[in-house]
């Protein structure tokens, strides 16, 4: 590819990740969550949050639990995608109600995003406060 003046990019290894990733139950092999999160997160590096958050769902379909790096990788992907607030705060709710917590990637794009004016406090609050906290922002 290189060779021929061509330079792959995110959605060259994206795809090719995705291929693979559809062909491992082809393959006698089940993706686990560390399989999943990988791919949420070159999905959403593309940009394709609606693919990610299939994909997402998909995950829990197939009984594979989503940990705190599926989370914050969605979270922080929304977030970027435009500052989809309602969507970050209902993966923030259920990461929280699923006894996680934010990274600490996570906790700086919100603190970078509320010195800019993008973000409310009540964010950072819902996202630092107690498990189970409702936040503002869903209701």
């Amino acid at each position: 590819m290189v060779s021929e003046g061509a330079h792959p990019d995110i959605m060259t290894y994206v795809d090719d990740a995705w291929d693979l990733f559809c062909s491992l139950p082809l393959r006698g092999v089940k993706p686990n969550v560390k399989t999943y999160t990988v791919m949420i997160s070159g999905l959403c590096k593309k940009g394709s949050l609606s693919e990610a958050g299939m994909l997402f769902r998909k995950m829990g379909e197939d009984g594979i639990v989503p940990n705190d790096c599926t989370y914050n990788t969605l979270i922080r992907a929304h977030l970027r995608g435009g500052g989809d607030l309602a969507t970050s705060a209902k993966l923030i709710e259920e990461m929280k109600s699923c006894g996680f917590s934010s990274d600490a990637s996570t906790v700086k794009m919100v603190m970078d995003m509320l010195s800019s004016g993008e973000l409310d406090k009540s964010f950072l609050n819902m996202l630092s406060g107690p498990f189970g906290a409702k936040s503002s922002l869903l209701d």
